[in-house]
C-alpha cells in the first residue's frame, strides 16, 4: 500500500492519488454541480436564480485543487451546451448557456482554478483562509456573471449588479460561512 502524499487539499490527503481516483473526484464534483444546481429559489425581479451550485463549486476547488475543480466545471459548462438538461430549472442548450447566466457559467470555471490555487497557498485548516478563498471565487463569479448579464440585457452594468449581484450577498455570505466551517472541522476529524 502506498503512503498518501501530504498535500493541502483534503480530498488528497484522504484518498490515494491515482489516474482512476482523480477520474472519479472529477465525476463526482461535476455530478455534485448538477444536483446542487437544481436546488433553486427563483426571483421573480432577476433572470438569475438562487442556487446552491457557488457552494459546491467553491468548496469542491477547496478541496480538490485547481485543476481538477476546472475540469468539472468545464465538463459541466460541456455537458450544458451538448443539451442536456443540468443547468438551474432543468435548463439545457447552447441557447441556455449562452443566456441570461451564461457569464456565471465561465466565471465558475474560472473561479474553481482560482480558488483551488488559493486552497494551496492559504489554508483550508482555517476558517479565515476558506471564507477568504469563497470571497474571491465568489467576487471572480459575480465579475464575469454581471458583465455578460449587463451585455445580454443591455441594461447596463448598475442593472446588472442590482439584479444579479445585490440579491446574492446574503446567502453566498452564509454559504462560505458554513464552508469555512465545514472544512477546517473536516481537517480536524481526519487528522485525530
Amino acid at each position: 500500500m502506498t503512503a498518501l502524499v501530504t498535500s493541502p487539499f483534503i480530498v488528497d490527503s484522504v484518498w490515494q492519488r491515482t489516474k482512476s481516483s482523480a477520474f472519479i473526484q472529477i465525476s463526482a464534483l461535476t455530478t455534485l454541480t448538477i444536483f446542487s444546481a437544481q436546488i433553486i429559489i427563483p426571483l421573480p425581479f432577476t433572470p438569475v436564480p438562487l442556487t446552491m451550485q457557488t457552494f459546491a463549486i467553491l468548496l469542491g476547488a477547496s478541496t480538490l485543487g485547481p485543476i481538477k475543480s476546472l475540469i468539472a466545471q468545464f465538463a459541466y459548462v460541456l455537458i450544458a451546451a451538448l443539451g442536456a438538461p443540468v443547468l438551474a430549472g432543468n435548463r439545457g442548450g447552447l441557447d441556455a448557456v449562452l443566456g441570461a447566466t451564461g457569464g456565471y457559467l465561465v466565471g465558475f470555471i474560472v473561479a474553481s482554478f482560482v480558488v483551488g490555487t488559493l486552497a494551496h497557498r492559504v489554508s483550508t485548516k482555517k476558517f479565515q483562509g476558506v471564507f477568504f478563498s469563497y470571497f474571491v471565487g465568489s467576487f471572480v463569479i459575480y465579475t464575469f456573471g454581471a458583465t455578460w448579464l449587463s451585455l445580454y440585457t443591455g441594461k447596463g452594468i448598475s442593472f446588472a449588479i442590482a439584479n444579479g449581484v445585490l440579491p446574492f450577498l446574503i446567502g453566498d455570505f452564509l454559504k462560505a460561512s458554513l464552508a469555512a466551517t465545514l472544512l477546517p472541522t473536516t481537517w480536524r476529524l481526519i487528522n485525530k
